[in-house]
């Protein structure tokens, strides 16, 4: 039995905030995919690394949230089936490891290509993005294998048990806590002071160029903002790991805590578009263009429909003149 609110408040939370997140993320990351395949950015190396970025976001949040809105009506199947249990962290790991540090190759990309080395500036191409996407994926899948091998059901809990548990919150400070955001924050600083070390850069540099480097920084901004509570959590549950016994009380909070940090985090999967709306322009008026377009056409398919429906009315008010002729 519950001896506080919080598990009545987690529940509500799932209910309406991960519903809230779900959709938002849902036409947000859709949105980015159509914006990202636009003549306009098609041809520039981060649009694929966005476009990739959007794509596992996507799928993040349709692997992550729709079990946990599952288990608001039906039984949690993780505590059922130890293929389940294996599975679900195991897939939203790989592609939560996938699309932060896809992220850092757009920060890599945004250094490369403001070089004046041109060895170094050829790296920032559609070809090397497709390859590293490639194998960042490949990594991420063979980084976090240790987790379908190592997780597993007791007393009806799917979790990480003994020194294993300990190892994995480690695993999850450097791989997601300090790598990401530390590779991240090292590029976007070269990037900036190239910037500064090329005078002419901003005149010169394309204006489509520039507000992708904009795009990329809001991305970061938000890494590290989400990063900070799940990584004090993870520290956290570190520092008590030795501790026992404890109050039924302190375990509800603690795994309230928990599930905040993890919601906060998904603000990384649904807050890109709406920030890409926010901080470039071109990006906003290239938005605005395809919806006006959209419309302009839905305008024009349904007056063709209404011409059609006056000339069948028209031709069969005739029919009967024509007959009695």
């Amino acid at each position: 039995m519950a001896t506080t609110n919080l598990p009545f408040v987690q529940q509500e939370m799932i209910r309406y905030g991960m519903s809230i997140y779900f959709a938002l993320g849902l036409i947000g990351n859709i949105c980015n995919c159509i914006m990202f395949t636009r003549p306009l950015y098609r041809r520039s190396p981060s649009s694929v690394y966005h476009f990739s970025f959007s794509i596992c976001a996507l799928l993040y949040l349709i692997w992550t949230v729709s079990p946990q809105l599952y288990t608001l009506h039906y039984p949690d199947l993780q505590k059922e089936s130890v293929l389940y249990c294996k599975t679900r962290l195991y897939g939203s790991v790989v592609l939560g490891l996938y699309f932060r540090y896809i992220l850092v190759c757009a920060c890599a990309d945004r250094f490369f290509a403001t070089r004046v080395d041109v060895r170094l500036r050829s790296l920032s191409s559609v070809k090397v993005a497709i390859v590293l996407i490639v194998i960042t994926f490949i990594v991420c899948v063979l980084v976090a294998i240790h987790i379908p091998i190592l997780m597993d059901i007791r007393s009806n809990t799917c979790g990480m048990f003994g020194l294993y548990k300990l190892i994995y919150a480690f695993y999850q400070i450097m791989t997601n806590s300090v790598l990401p955001p530390a590779s991240m924050i090292i590029f976007s600083a070269l990037t900036i002071r190239s910037l500064h070390q090329r005078h002419t850069a901003l005149m010169h540099a394309r204006n489509r160029d520039r507000h992708l480097l904009r795009m990329v920084i809001a991305e970061v901004a938000v890494n590290i903002i989400t990063a900070v509570p799940y990584s004090a959590n993870l520290i956290y549950g570190v520092a008590t790991y030795y501790v026992v016994n404890k109050s039924a009380q302190r375990l509800e909070i603690e795994s309230f805590m928990t599930f905040l940090a993890q919601f906060v985090l998904y603000m990384l999967s649904v807050a890109p578009f709406y920030l890409f709306l926010f901080v470039s322009k071109p990006y906003r008026n290239e938005f605005i263009n395809i919806i006006a377009t959209c419309q302009t056409k839905c305008i024009r398919r349904r007056n063709r429909i209404m011409q059609v429906r006056v000339q069948n009315q028209t031709a069969t008010i005739n029919d009967p003149v024509i007959h009695n002729k």
